[in-house]
């Protein structure tokens, strides 16, 4: 399984624990230095939600697994 970021961008994962930025979607800006939080298996995290100090955009931040078939092969039985 992979993790997608809305409003960010994963700089590491380790099972459910994911470290990421926090990233502005309208002007792109990224802040900095990471954040690290817990994704429950196949649910979604409300995370750290901001507002962007160089735009001034109130930017949501979420994060879910989802299944990447190209990362994630069947596994044989």
């Amino acid at each position: 399984m992979a993790i997608e970021v809305n409003g960010g961008v994963v700089v590491r994962e380790r099972g459910t624990v994911v470290t990421y930025r926090q990233k502005c979607d309208e002007c792109g800006y990224t802040y900095d230095y990471d954040k690290t939080t817990i994704v429950p298996a196949y649910s979604t995290r409300s995370a750290r939600n901001f507002t962007c100090p160089e735009c001034g955009h109130y930017q949501e931040v979420s994060m879910r697994h989802y299944y990447d078939p190209k990362k994630d092969p069947p596994k044989p039985r």
